[in-house]
């Protein structure tokens, strides 16, 4: 049976993989990535793996989110030129990057239940809610984005080591605007709620 969309994570899952503590502070963005799986607890549970070399702070699909980091542990989720381990918040949705924008939005529920997570966690951290293309992560911006963003926008930076910038998730055709409306949505009942 699928929890509320607002219900707290489950912790039934514990990434291995983290580099440490940081300080709420740091976090800039929350980068949205997909899971190469088709459900949350595939992901979370192979997080536990010592074979994953990879974390995420959240993993989320159309019934359920599990927490596998805490907000103030720096995951292995990206790599990047500019730190996005360590100044990101990392939500990773159950879908495939080769997924069509027609295929993404059969999976809505998916979508709403991160958009959720999404704008409560904006509201946290004091994040605007807007989506950042590579070169707003690189002009030092705060937002949204993905991993395909944190990837070219290294690439940018750093030409020299492309190669090593190779993630392309959560693909070309996720819906971002629709994604973003509800992030929206769900940003403003959020803050109605706490003033």
């Amino acid at each position: 049976m699928a929890s509320p969309i607002k219900a707290d994570c489950s912790h039934k899952y514990r990434a291995v993989h983290n580099s440490g503590k940081r300080n709420i502070s740091a976090i800039k963005f929350i980068i949205i990535h997909d899971e190469e799986a088709s459900t949350a607890e595939s992901a979370a549970s192979w997080f536990e793996n010592p074979e994953s070399q990879g974390s995420a702070h959240l993993c989320i699909d159309k019934d359920i989110c599990y927490r596998t980091l805490e907000n103030d542990e720096v995951p292995w989720a990206a790599a990047s030129s500019f730190g996005a381990n360590t100044s990101g918040f990392h939500i990773e949705l159950a879908g495939f990057a080769n997924w069509s924008t027609a295929l993404w939005k059969q999976h809505v529920m998916t979508l709403r239940r991160g958009a959720y997570k999404t704008a409560w966690h904006c509201s946290l951290f004091n994040l605007p809610v807007v989506w950042l293309d590579a070169r707003g992560l690189l002009n030092g911006r705060k937002g949204i984005s993905s991993h395909r963003a944190v990837s070219n926008a290294s690439k940018m930076q750093d030409p020299t080591h492309a190669f090593a910038y190779s993630h392309s998730d959560p693909g070309p055709f996720f819906p971002r605007r629709l994604f973003m409306k509800y992030v929206h949505e769900y940003y403003n009942e959020i803050k109605g709620i706490q003033t």
